[in-house]
């Protein structure tokens, strides 16, 4: 089988230039994502090819470059093929699309495979209409969606103009009428299927994708008193949220550990001038998000269970945080499975006071087993390979 999958994925050799341009935060999570992703189709026998536009913002707002070219540092070294696209704000999508055109037009006309499959990662419409062209131009192809989160949730900042919001929900019409030529999907919750209206058509859900070198080999011999959260500053995630429960701590030797960016960032470095405790390290690699967030004692995600869109939501940030082996707080959202609730600390209400007692008891937690149990989570349906293999499934028995 041919496999074309259109995604915005970036080698790790381009991290320090993208978060060098970029103005808000850089999409870490989606990117280690779509890596594994890769990984788990290369190992399936097929023939993969990866193009992709990359998930950095638009100019002028969110990127330094008006026109994106590729990358400063050379030729990739994982063949993926990286389309030239304008990165004007409202004309960029219309780039972006006309670039994976071309590209989608070279592998049908090129692919000599009786069965040949496009897989679209997350709800872009870049991405839709040039799968949803590709089928056009073949009526064999089969379209298969990654949906980690569904587009009207994608933006939870207070800052999103009403322009942007004009915008988007006719994106969001026209997305929806591109995701009925879907023909199947992985989702990362099971209330995403009505959403989508998937209806009879097949699809998986799972939660998430891991890596089994991403888990640590030994625990850490000895036990402080950190703590950490890594992700973008808006207050729909809680981040504001975490500081005031943070504060709410009274000792000396207890330290916040915050790296991300977003449209808290200026509270966060004004916090950080009044309590020496917290130390904001700003946007980094994914490399420096990984060490900061394995030497911490206690990993926060302060994302409440408030609202519709946590049915149709599962933080890969809970993942990474239990891959560590180090001590969890987060809400239990409506979109995550129940296993979930005995590996995490969860707050015993929305309150501030009880987000600061559940970060007290995970810092005086001496539980080793609960650290195997939240490793375990990473060592069955979860590793890119099972992940891949049951898409591959998918796309199989849909050509017989």
């Amino acid at each position: 089988m041919d496999i074309l999958l259109l995604c915005g994925y970036f080698e790790s050799k381009y991290q320090e230039e993208i978060s060098r341009k970029t103005k808000t935060w850089v999409e870490n999570a989606a990117n280690t994502f779509q890596k594994r992703l890769i990984a788990g189709f290369k190992e399936q026998g097929v023939n993969l090819k990866v193009v992709s536009a990359p998930l950095i913002g638009p100019w002028p707002t969110a990127y330094d470059d008006i026109v994106f070219r590729g990358f400063e540092a050379g030729e990739s070294a994982e063949n993926v093929q990286y389309v030239r696209f304008n990165n004007i704000w409202g004309y960029r999508n219309i780039s972006r699309t006309a670039a994976l055109k071309k590209r989608v037009r070279d592998f049908v006309r090129k692919s000599e495979a009786k069965e040949k499959a496009i897989i679209v990662y997350c709800p872009h419409t870049p991405f839709l209409e040039a799968a949803v062209y590709g089928k056009r131009l073949d009526q064999s192809i089969h379209i298969h969606m990654v949906v980690p989160d569904l587009p009207q949730y994608m933006n939870l900042s207070k800052k999103a103009h009403p322009i942007y919001d004009f915008f988007k929900s006719i994106d969001i019409q026209k997305m929806d009428r591109l995701i009925a030529q879907v023909n199947s999907f992985m989702l990362l919750t099971k209330y995403m299927a009505d959403k989508l209206h998937v209806g009879k058509r097949p699809y998986i859900v799972v939660e998430g994708i891991t890596d089994v070198k991403s888990i640590p080999c030994a625990e850490k011999k000895e036990r402080g008193k950190s703590v950490a959260y890594a992700g973008k500053l808006v207050e729909a995630f809680g981040v504001k949220r975490l500081i005031e429960a943070f504060e709410m701590i009274d000792d000396q030797e207890a330290t916040l550990h915050i790296c991300g960016g977003g449209e808290l960032k200026p509270y966060v470095e004004e916090t950080c001038k009044i309590d020496n405790r917290i130390r904001y390290y700003g946007v980094v690699p994914a490399e420096k998000a990984n060490e900061i967030l394995q030497n911490a004692d206690v990993l926060v995600n302060p994302r409440q269970n408030d609202d519709e869109y946590t049915k149709y939501s599962f933080p890969s940030k809970n993942i990474e945080y239990l891959m560590t082996g180090n001590a969890v707080v987060a809400y239990m959202l409506d979109g995550m499975p129940d296993e979930y609730r005995g590996l995490l600390q969860v707050p015993g209400n929305n309150s501030v006071a009880a987000l600061a007692e559940a970060i007290r008891a995970a810092l005086t937690d001496e539980n080793s087993e609960q650290r195997k149990r939240q490793v375990q989570i990473s060592r069955t349906h979860l590793y890119y390979t099972a992940v891949a293999e049951q898409i591959c499934g998918l796309l199989n028995g849909l050509s017989h």
